[in-house]
């Protein structure tokens, strides 16, 4: 099993920010006694890599993060791109278009080549104001920077670009129609044919009740999934709340778990953070207090310490964690996952910077 941790990020949903100005904070990390062998959470990793890389700290912001051991910097000096495994410390640096410094562009992240575990190329992706994609691709030699188009099969009301999820070579992010319809914009940057499927648009599976958090999406075990929580009438006319998981199957989503909440005791105030990304039946919430974990099989939940021990070694850790429900409630979540082994970057990129 691989390493991950979850951040959050203080932007507000500002459907049309410009990314680069966040500030992150390690909500939860899962280390230890894997693969890796790491010995700090991965949080610290991207602290101590960014600290040794930059002279000033400031100027580099992480963008977007994967589930394959990549992230994205972005250097607003220069206005420079980074692709880096923080734990390896290889760094691959991708110099702006002249154009670039003078444009507004949305970062909307890295979209993945990956086959047996194993990243095979990858493309950093801008979004320009009249919906064109800049896009840069590991696999296209000394051909840098290229202009892509994609036909955008719905309407909508704003779309937020500031926290797209990287899975299987697309990107997906939210949008927003009118009445309240809420969507999953998916865009495949490694489709085969431009026209066939490469831009598709999902409702969510829930717009007919009224969930208690904003609608977002997480991933586990290869999947986009979604969950949240709703207080459903009783047969007796109270409420109970409920949590809902879902799973998205081609371009479908199926419910997947639905279990009372009813079993945390009155007063317990909680907000779902993510799903295990290894292990799709256990759930993370946070309260005001702790960290909880839920298994979505038998409906237990634990109550986990700031750091805790496993009997393997693995080290669970929420000690940074804010307390600040408010706060949570208004930040933006992303997940950073190591693969399960250690591969090296792609094999035809030609501008590596090196290792520190």
């Amino acid at each position: 099993m691989g390493a991950y941790t979850c951040e959050i990020t203080t932007k507000k949903h500002h459907h049309h920010s410009k990314i680069g100005l966040g500030c992150e904070t390690e909500i939860m990390s899962h280390y230890g006694s894997d693969n890796w062998n790491l010995k700090h959470s991965l949080g610290s990793y991207i602290s101590s890599f960014l600290t040794n890389k930059f002279e000033n700290y400031n100027e580099a912001r992480v963008v977007s993060y994967t589930d394959v051991g990549l992230i994205l910097i972005h250097r607003v000096s220069n206005q420079s791109f980074y692709v880096a495994n923080p734990v390896s410390r290889q760094c691959v640096e991708i110099l702006p278009l002249a154009s670039q410094k003078q444009e507004r562009l949305w970062i909307l992240g890295i979209a993945t080549r990956v086959e047996n575990g194993v990243v095979l190329g990858y493309k950093v992706v801008l979004l320009k104001p009249n919906f064109t994609f800049l896009i840069y691709s590991s696999e296209t030699g000394f051909c840098l920077w290229s202009l892509n188009s994609a036909n955008f099969p719905f309407t909508y009301i704003s779309q937020e670009f500031n926290n797209p999820i990287s899975l299987n070579g697309s990107l997906h992010w939210l949008a927003h129609g009118s009445n309240y319809q809420d969507f999953v914009v998916s865009i495949n940057f490694y489709a085969i044919d431009s026209r066939s499927d490469r831009c598709r648009a999902t409702q969510f599976p829930d717009l007919d009740k009224v969930p208690k958090f904003r609608r977002t999406c997480t991933t586990s075990q290869g999947y986009l999934m979604y969950m949240n929580i709703f207080s459903i009438p009783k047969v007796d006319g109270n409420l109970e709340d409920k949590l809902c998981v879902w799973r998205l199957e081609s371009w479908q989503w199926r419910l997947v778990s639905e279990i009372s909440l009813d079993s945390i005791k009155t007063g317990f105030d909680y907000i779902p953070l993510g799903i295990n990304p290894f292990d799709a039946k256990t759930v993370y919430l946070w309260s005001h207090k702790c960290l909880l974990s839920i298994n979505l099989h038998n409906g237990d939940f634990v109550l986990h310490k700031d750091m805790e021990r496993s009997s393997e070694g693995r080290i669970l850790n929420s000690v940074d964690c804010p307390r600040d429900m408010k706060y949570i409630l208004e930040s933006n979540f992303a997940s950073f996952v190591l693969p399960q082994w250690m591969h090296p970057f792609p094999s035809m990129i030609n501008s590596l910077v090196g290792f520190f």
